[in-house]
């Protein structure tokens, strides 16, 4: 017997992946990395430009009034994230979310049938909308109504900030940002009126303009210029034009509040206004009573006397 080994086989070498594979695997990932972020942003994009679309809004029963009331209104070719989104990324996605917790409500059926929405100033002012409103100065409103925006929104009223939507609501259902009058009213005749006399912030004649021209009313033919300069006060002739007394009762707050603490704070007037008004878009009209402004029926025939003379039935004598 030999002490000899064998001789052993060589080692073999192990065959290694073809030169390339790796690369082909690491770009493989890479597109569908790509892919993946491409389809998630298109998908998010989407979901942006279909939540910023008046469809939506629509989408919702309880919207429904709102979008028919926008759909006929001045600003029916203005998108509605034009309006309740303000300038600005930070807040635009802060609004965003806002609406994404709407939805939530809506989906546990814990929302409301009227759905509240604050439209900032900064919206109303932005470039290419009503950015030159404040510059335009005194504007005719309706019937011959003076109005002038800056001294209202530049300016502090009564003690009070306002802002667009102080004046311009939607507190009745079938307009859309509307000129709400009530509020008009409201803040010139609120506790400006006593039994014999009225004296509304900026006097008549910051509202109104005499009539030129002869009027008459009834027998009567007189000139508004032969009043103006002889000093006549408009209340000594236009009687009852002015109705309610815009008192804010306090069962008006359990519509919306129940905590202690803040109903606690009913009678600090400057809180309660800076807090709903100022701060918030809240209507004047959710805690105030209406004041109506408007002139009385014309003088003339009694309408009594205008009633048709009805015979009595047969046999009634």
């Amino acid at each position: 017997m030999s002490d000899e080994t064998p001789p052993s086989d060589p080692p073999r070498e192990v065959a290694g992946p073809p030169p390339g594979r790796p690369r082909r695997r690491i770009g493989i990932v890479v597109l569908i990395a790509v892919l993946g972020v491409a389809i998630l942003g298109a998908g998010g994009f989407g979901l942006w430009e279909m939540s910023s679309s008046p469809k939506l809004c629509n989408s919702c029963h309880i919207m429904k009034p709102y979008v028919d009331a926008w759909k006929t209104s001045k600003h029916k070719d203005v998108a509605c994230v034009q309006c309740h989104y303000p300038p600005g990324l930070r807040d635009t996605v802060w609004v965003k979310y806002q609406a994404v917790t709407q939805v939530v409500k809506w989906a546990t059926q814990t929302y409301s049938s009227k759905p509240f929405a604050e439209v900032e100033d900064g919206s109303c002012l932005r470039s290419g909308c009503h950015d030159r409103r404040l510059l335009q100065g005194k504007v005719t409103y309706k019937r011959g109504i003076i109005f002038d925006h800056k001294p209202h929104l530049e300016g502090v009223r009564r003690g009070r900030q306002l802002r667009c939507t102080s004046c311009h609501s939607q507190i009745v259902v079938g307009t859309h940002i509307e000129v709400t009058e009530s509020t008009c009213f409201l803040c010139h005749f609120k506790g400006l009126k006593t039994s014999r006399d009225i004296q509304p912030i900026a006097g008549c004649t910051g509202c109104h303009q005499a009539p030129k021209g002869d009027v008459r009313v009834g027998s009567l033919t007189f000139n508004h210029a032969d009043l103006v300069a002889r000093g006549v006060k408009c209340e000594s002739c236009h009687l009852n034009v002015v109705e309610g007394d815009g008192e804010a009762p306090r069962e008006r707050c359990f519509s919306c509040h129940n905590q202690p603490e803040k109903l606690a704070r009913y009678q600090d007037t400057p809180f309660i206004h800076d807090f709903h008004v100022a701060s918030h878009n809240i209507e004047c009209a959710r805690c105030h009573t209406a004041i109506k402004h408007q002139l009385p029926p014309p003088i003339g025939v009694p309408t009594a006397a205008l009633a048709p003379v009805v015979a009595p039935p047969e046999g009634v004598r």
